[in-house]
């Protein structure tokens, strides 16, 4: 990649599917535009992008899309992807199912029955998925997907860091506690130079 290569980041106002992006970018020195808009802007910014959806990166100019190829490509860019196929491999098992996992998060207008849909589905679907993360964590040693910090790292670290904070609506913010090597890769993340570089550089 040339060092003229431009790069610009269209996403909401908020970190979602688009942190570990930016703070790959970062990590890798890329002078990149992080253009965010608010829900009220979604209508008119939509059409512009490849399939109507967030994030997008434009590179010299030209949009791509689809959040797990944007993080594997920052990742690669900042340290933050194995080279060795079978870490790259678990690497991407991990972030694709994260994202899975948040899809299947259940919706409802009702709060009542949004409660109750989300209960079932912390029983059910956070539990099996928080189990596989574990068992992949605890395969590598009990801290992290691969032998070095990874994007599935920082989109855990994200994921965890939202629940914990109450945003999602019926889940238990302390539902992760109970897995060491969760917690240790969360920790770990909270401690990252680089990510701690990122957050310094937005104040």
């Amino acid at each position: 990649m040339s060092s003229s290569t431009k790069h610009e980041l269209l996403y909401f106002d908020g970190a979602g599917r688009a942190e570990t992006i930016r703070i790959a970018l970062h990590a890798g020195g890329v002078d990149f535009t992080d253009t965010r808009f608010s829900g009220k802007d979604w209508p008119a910014i939509k059409p512009t992008t490849p399939l109507g959806s967030v994030p997008v990166l434009k590179v010299d100019g030209v949009s791509h899309c689809q959040s797990v190829a944007l993080a594997r490509y920052a990742g690669k860019l900042g340290g933050f992807y194995p080279e060795d196929p079978v870490q790259a491999l678990i690497v991407d098992e991990a972030i694709e199912s994260l994202n899975e996992l948040m899809a299947l998060a259940p919706k409802s207008p009702n709060a009542d029955e949004l409660l109750k849909l989300r209960k079932e589905y912390q029983a059910g679907t956070m539990t099996k998925f928080a189990d596989f993360f574990e068992g992949l964590i605890q395969q590598n040693g009990g801290v992290g997907f691969a032998s070095t910090p990874s994007i599935a790292d920082l989109t855990l670290w994200g994921n965890v860091k939202s629940i914990r904070a109450g945003d999602w609506t019926g889940v238990d913010a302390n539902f992760f506690d109970a897995y060491k090597g969760i917690t240790a890769t969360v920790d770990s993340i909270a401690k990252n130079e680089k990510v701690a570089a990122y957050y310094a550089s937005k104040e």
